[in-house]
Protein backbone atom coordinates (compact mmCIF):
# COMPACT_ATOMS: atom_id res chain seq x y z
CA UNK A 1 0.00 0.00 0.00
CA UNK A 2 0.98 3.41 -1.12
CA UNK A 3 -1.30 5.87 0.50
CA UNK A 4 -3.20 4.36 3.40
CA UNK A 5 -2.56 3.01 6.59
CA UNK A 6 -2.94 -0.92 7.57
CA UNK A 7 -5.40 0.11 10.43
CA UNK A 8 -7.48 1.97 7.62
CA UNK A 9 -7.47 -0.66 5.21
CA UNK A 10 -8.47 -2.82 8.23
CA UNK A 11 -11.56 -0.74 8.85
CA UNK A 12 -12.37 -0.19 5.50
CA UNK A 13 -13.08 -4.22 4.69
CA UNK A 14 -15.10 -4.88 7.97
CA UNK A 15 -17.09 -1.97 6.75
CA UNK A 16 -17.68 -3.28 3.48
CA UNK A 17 -18.51 -6.90 4.72
CA UNK A 18 -21.08 -5.39 7.30
CA UNK A 19 -22.61 -3.27 3.87
CA UNK A 20 -22.29 -5.69 1.36
CA UNK A 21 -22.26 -9.59 2.41
CA UNK A 22 -25.17 -11.74 2.87
CA UNK A 23 -26.23 -12.48 6.66
CA UNK A 24 -25.12 -16.45 5.99
CA UNK A 25 -20.90 -15.04 4.45
CA UNK A 26 -20.66 -12.88 6.97
CA UNK A 27 -20.62 -15.12 9.64
CA UNK A 28 -17.06 -16.03 7.97
CA UNK A 29 -15.97 -13.01 9.05
CA UNK A 30 -18.03 -11.57 12.33
CA UNK A 31 -20.77 -12.25 14.76
CA UNK A 32 -22.11 -8.60 13.58
CA UNK A 33 -25.21 -8.50 11.87
CA UNK A 34 -25.23 -7.13 7.96
CA UNK A 35 -26.75 -3.41 8.19
CA UNK A 36 -30.23 -3.34 5.82
CA UNK A 37 -29.22 -3.74 2.30
CA UNK A 38 -30.55 0.22 1.46
CA UNK A 39 -28.01 1.56 3.07
CA UNK A 40 -25.84 0.43 0.93
CA UNK A 41 -28.23 1.30 -2.25
CA UNK A 42 -28.19 5.05 -0.85
CA UNK A 43 -24.72 5.38 -1.18
CA UNK A 44 -24.40 3.68 -4.92
CA UNK A 45 -27.42 6.11 -5.75
CA UNK A 46 -24.88 9.48 -5.10
CA UNK A 47 -23.90 11.03 -7.81
CA UNK A 48 -21.51 13.45 -6.06
CA UNK A 49 -19.06 13.34 -3.05
CA UNK A 50 -20.79 15.90 -1.01
CA UNK A 51 -24.26 13.68 -1.05
CA UNK A 52 -22.46 10.44 -0.39
CA UNK A 53 -20.79 12.00 3.02
CA UNK A 54 -24.84 12.52 4.17
CA UNK A 55 -25.14 8.86 4.08
CA UNK A 56 -26.06 6.74 7.22
CA UNK A 57 -23.42 4.25 5.05
CA UNK A 58 -20.56 6.85 4.93
CA UNK A 59 -20.72 7.75 8.57
CA UNK A 60 -20.42 4.52 9.66
CA UNK A 61 -17.08 3.96 7.81
CA UNK A 62 -15.77 7.56 8.90
CA UNK A 63 -16.74 6.56 12.65
CA UNK A 64 -14.46 3.24 12.02
CA UNK A 65 -11.46 4.80 10.90
CA UNK A 66 -8.41 5.77 12.91
CA UNK A 67 -8.69 9.17 14.70
CA UNK A 68 -6.36 11.20 13.08
CA UNK A 69 -5.40 13.64 16.22
CA UNK A 70 -5.31 17.23 16.44
CA UNK A 71 -5.39 17.53 12.03
CA UNK A 72 -5.45 20.80 10.90
CA UNK A 73 -8.68 21.33 9.22
CA UNK A 74 -7.83 21.42 5.87
CA UNK A 75 -6.14 17.82 5.93
CA UNK A 76 -9.11 16.61 7.69
CA UNK A 77 -11.66 18.29 5.08
CA UNK A 78 -9.42 16.51 2.49
CA UNK A 79 -9.50 13.19 3.85
CA UNK A 80 -12.84 13.46 4.20
CA UNK A 81 -13.45 13.83 0.15
CA UNK A 82 -10.47 11.18 -0.24
CA UNK A 83 -12.55 8.60 2.07
CA UNK A 84 -15.85 9.87 0.78
CA UNK A 85 -14.33 9.11 -2.69
CA UNK A 86 -13.55 5.43 -1.70
CA UNK A 87 -16.58 4.85 -0.11
CA UNK A 88 -18.68 5.71 -3.51
CA UNK A 89 -16.44 3.25 -5.42
CA UNK A 90 -15.94 0.55 -3.52
CA UNK A 91 -19.47 0.15 -2.24
CA UNK A 92 -20.19 -0.95 -5.80
CA UNK A 93 -18.03 -4.09 -5.43
CA UNK A 94 -20.17 -7.49 -5.04
CA UNK A 95 -17.84 -9.51 -4.16
CA UNK A 96 -13.67 -8.87 -3.61
CA UNK A 97 -10.71 -11.05 -4.36
CA UNK A 98 -8.42 -9.82 -2.25
CA UNK A 99 -4.82 -8.82 -3.43
CA UNK A 100 -6.21 -8.52 -6.66
CA UNK A 101 -5.28 -4.87 -8.49
CA UNK A 102 -7.68 -3.08 -10.14
CA UNK A 103 -4.94 -2.74 -13.38
CA UNK A 104 -5.18 -6.51 -13.33
CA UNK A 105 -8.70 -6.85 -13.09
CA UNK A 106 -9.19 -4.82 -15.88
CA UNK A 107 -6.83 -6.24 -17.96
CA UNK A 108 -8.02 -10.07 -17.27
CA UNK A 109 -8.98 -11.61 -20.66
CA UNK A 110 -12.59 -10.70 -21.40
CA UNK A 111 -14.45 -14.25 -22.16
CA UNK A 112 -11.51 -16.01 -24.75
CA UNK A 113 -11.71 -13.14 -26.77
CA UNK A 114 -8.26 -12.30 -26.80
CA UNK A 115 -9.09 -8.67 -25.16
CA UNK A 116 -9.32 -7.09 -21.76
CA UNK A 117 -12.50 -6.72 -20.10
CA UNK A 118 -11.41 -2.83 -20.09
CA UNK A 119 -10.46 -1.18 -23.67
CA UNK A 120 -6.96 0.34 -23.79
CA UNK A 121 -8.53 3.34 -24.78
CA UNK A 122 -11.11 3.38 -21.71
CA UNK A 123 -7.73 2.33 -19.48
CA UNK A 124 -5.58 5.70 -20.79
CA UNK A 125 -8.95 7.75 -19.60
CA UNK A 126 -9.25 6.30 -16.41
CA UNK A 127 -5.60 6.89 -16.11
CA UNK A 128 -5.91 10.86 -17.23
CA UNK A 129 -9.19 11.21 -14.74
CA UNK A 130 -8.46 14.81 -14.02
CA UNK A 131 -11.34 15.63 -11.24
CA UNK A 132 -12.53 13.58 -8.53
CA UNK A 133 -16.37 13.13 -9.77
CA UNK A 134 -14.70 11.93 -13.13
CA UNK A 135 -12.33 9.56 -10.95
CA UNK A 136 -15.13 8.03 -9.19
CA UNK A 137 -17.57 8.24 -12.09
CA UNK A 138 -14.81 6.30 -14.56
CA UNK A 139 -14.30 3.56 -11.74
CA UNK A 140 -17.58 2.87 -11.28
CA UNK A 141 -17.92 1.74 -14.84
CA UNK A 142 -14.77 0.22 -14.61
CA UNK A 143 -16.04 -2.26 -12.25
CA UNK A 144 -19.26 -2.52 -14.50
CA UNK A 145 -17.07 -4.11 -16.74
CA UNK A 146 -15.66 -6.72 -14.39
CA UNK A 147 -18.88 -7.66 -13.41
CA UNK A 148 -18.54 -5.39 -10.06
CA UNK A 149 -16.25 -8.30 -8.59
CA UNK A 150 -12.77 -10.08 -8.46
CA UNK A 151 -10.50 -7.22 -7.08
CA UNK A 152 -9.18 -6.41 -3.52
CA UNK A 153 -11.38 -3.30 -2.13
CA UNK A 154 -7.88 -2.60 0.34
CA UNK A 155 -5.97 -1.96 -3.12
CA UNK A 156 -8.84 -0.19 -4.66
CA UNK A 157 -9.14 2.75 -1.75
CA UNK A 158 -5.45 2.35 -2.13
CA UNK A 159 -5.48 3.65 -5.59
CA UNK A 160 -7.95 6.31 -5.16
CA UNK A 161 -5.84 7.95 -1.82
CA UNK A 162 -2.71 7.74 -4.23
CA UNK A 163 -4.77 9.44 -7.35
CA UNK A 164 -6.14 11.93 -4.43
CA UNK A 165 -2.23 12.79 -2.99
CA UNK A 166 -1.10 13.26 -6.49
CA UNK A 167 -4.18 15.54 -7.57
CA UNK A 168 -2.96 17.98 -4.65
CA UNK A 169 0.41 17.84 -5.60
CA UNK A 170 2.43 15.31 -3.95
CA UNK A 171 3.60 12.60 -6.67
CA UNK A 172 6.31 10.15 -5.48
CA UNK A 173 9.64 11.26 -6.89
CA UNK A 174 9.82 7.11 -7.72
CA UNK A 175 8.03 7.09 -10.58
CA UNK A 176 7.21 3.17 -10.00
CA UNK A 177 5.42 4.88 -7.13
CA UNK A 178 2.76 6.82 -9.03
CA UNK A 179 -0.68 5.77 -10.17
CA UNK A 180 -0.04 5.65 -13.65
CA UNK A 181 3.13 3.33 -13.42
CA UNK A 182 0.87 0.93 -10.52
CA UNK A 183 -2.01 1.08 -13.32
CA UNK A 184 -0.18 0.66 -16.22
CA UNK A 185 1.92 -1.93 -15.17
CA UNK A 186 -0.63 -4.59 -13.62
CA UNK A 187 -2.77 -3.84 -16.79
CA UNK A 188 -0.44 -4.81 -19.35
CA UNK A 189 0.81 -7.21 -17.15
CA UNK A 190 -2.58 -9.04 -16.98
CA UNK A 191 -2.54 -8.67 -20.75
CA UNK A 192 0.87 -10.10 -21.50
CA UNK A 193 -0.26 -13.56 -20.87
CA UNK A 194 -3.06 -14.26 -23.45
CA UNK A 195 -1.99 -11.63 -26.09
CA UNK A 196 1.15 -14.11 -26.62
CA UNK A 197 -0.98 -16.51 -26.71
CA UNK A 198 -2.85 -15.69 -29.78
CA UNK A 199 0.06 -14.04 -31.47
Amino acid sequence: MYAIERREADALRRWWQRLTLSAEALKAHTDAPPWPKGMRAALRRCDTIEAAMLTEAFRHLWRWLPAQDEQPDHLRDQRLQVWTCIALVVAELREEQPRMPLGAGLGRQKRETGKPCMSELRFQQLITAGTPEELVQRLRRALALIDKRGVSIVHLADNIALWWREYQGGASPQPTRRLGFVWANDYFGATAGYRQDNE
